[in-house]
């Protein structure tokens, strides 16, 4: 009956051909959004900032692929570039927002996954074309700009929606558990073993002390400057790396 017309349909659809579309046009699109973004994010970087930096450029370049990946397989090529070029843009000034209300986010989760998320999903229920929307799902919906048969609305409001679920039900859980660990002081270390370092209080040493020494040695022998005062070069003592070390900790 109808479980069986499905299947076949399913199979048409995915096995003789349609998922190779798929795979193929999720491929192009998530290229393109990432590299846009990337670009995106380090020329706002070197445009604000006055220097191009690597960090920027990752970031961007995730923020890019967290932009496309819900529309990944209904939107088109060109479509692409704009969603990273403006996932790019969302994710850098959401960094520098979160920077000036000094709120910590140290590998940049918010702007990269929660800001660009939810552009990602607002994008799909506006760009999702109805012949990729199709082939990728079967469906005859589409996203607000296009037509088929008024579903673009209802689309994007579905997507909509399920970003305002998604926000309070990690909001409220969020600070069900946070507000318990602070209630019971397990919320933070202590002062003492901040300036330790966990790596110290829980696993018996740093986990990057002999990179820090390699390194800092490298500098050292490599820079006029030190050598200008005799420091550097075989004959030169090495230098005292502890407290480095210890506040590398610490971070």
């Amino acid at each position: 009956g109808i479980n069986a017309e499905y299947g076949k349909q399913w199979y048409q659809r995915r096995v003789r051909g349609g998922a190779a579309d798929v795979a193929g046009l999720s491929a192009v699109t998530t290229t393109i959004s990432a590299t846009a973004a990337g670009l995106t994010s380090t020329i706002l970087g070197r445009w604000w900032e006055g220097h191009i930096s690597i960090e920027r450029t990752n970031n961007g370049i995730l923020g890019g692929l967290v932009s496309i990946t819900a529309g990944c397989a209904v939107v088109n090529p060109e479509i692409a570039f704009v969603i990273g070029i403006i996932g790019g843009a969302i994710y850098f000034l959401s960094s520098r927002m979160l920077e000036h209300f000094q709120i910590d986010d140290v590998v940049e989760a918010s702007p990269v996954h929660f800001f660009c998320g939810i552009w990602g999903t607002l994008a799909a229920g506006i760009f999702a074309t109805p012949s990729n929307t199709e082939m990728a799902y079967g469906t005859g919906s589409c996203g607000l700009f296009y037509k088929c048969d008024g579903n673009g609305p209802y689309q994007f409001a579905a997507n909509l929606t399920f970003i305002v679920i998604v926000v309070l039900w990690t909001t409220i859980l969020g600070i069900i558990t946070f507000l318990s660990l602070a209630l019971t002081n397990k919320l933070r270390v202590s002062l003492e073993v901040e300036k330790v370092g966990l790596d110290v209080k829980e696993h018996g040493g740093s986990a990057y002390e002999n990179y820090i020494s390699r390194r800092l040695s490298q500098m050292v022998s490599a820079s006029p400057t030190f050598k200008a005062h005799g420091i550097g070069g075989s004959k030169s003592p090495k230098p005292k790396v502890e407290t480095i070390v210890e506040n590398d900790a610490a971070c």
